[in-house]
């Protein structure tokens, strides 16, 4: 009979102990679920936030030839847009991401700084004429998009378990 009641603890342990681990397994996983989910939310705003400035950029250039605001308007929203276009790039510093998307948010990162320096010579070729800030503008925003591609592939490699 001893012998039955110590088997019958050891088994009430390990039955506790499975039970304990299953919970504990689930906790965790629900946790960097939430963590993930909060994350890309994050990450999909700055990447909209990027979008709209973008958007905003050669909308204020049209509105400029088509004459209903003046180049002092334009450079004076130019020089907002670079300041506002930094402080977005501030944010990818505020992101925790999981560990298997840290490259995707270093390239989303460099895509954004890379269009950043893309507008800031698009600006210059404005202001001065010179085809050379033109021609590096260009280069950079091809440069931005490769590295924006390479993101979001590492994004959905990471998020769907596949790495590339």
């Amino acid at each position: 009979m001893k012998k039955s009641k110590k088997q019958n603890i050891v088994i009430l342990v390990v039955v506790v102990a499975v039970i304990v681990g299953i919970v504990s397994y689930n906790y965790s996983a629900e946790q960097t679920r939430q963590e993930g989910f909060v994350f890309g939310n994050e990450l999909e705003k700055i990447q909209t936030d990027v979008k709209e400035l973008q958007t905003q950029f050669y909308s204020k250039k049209s509105q400029w030839e088509e004459g209903t605001i003046t180049q002092d308007e334009l450079f004076l929203h130019y020089e907002q847009h670079v300041e506002k276009f930094e402080n977005i790039i501030s944010q990818y510093d505020n992101l925790v991401p999981p560990e298997s998307f840290q490259s995707a948010v270093d390239l989303l990162r460099l895509s954004s700084q890379t269009q950043l320096d893309s507008d800031v010579q698009y600006i210059e070729w404005m202001k001065t004429g010179d085809e050379s800030f033109k021609i590096r503008s260009d280069s950079q925003y091809q440069e931005s998009l490769e590295y924006e591609m390479s993101g979001l592939v590492e994004y959905y490699s990471a998020k769907t378990g596949i790495q590339p």
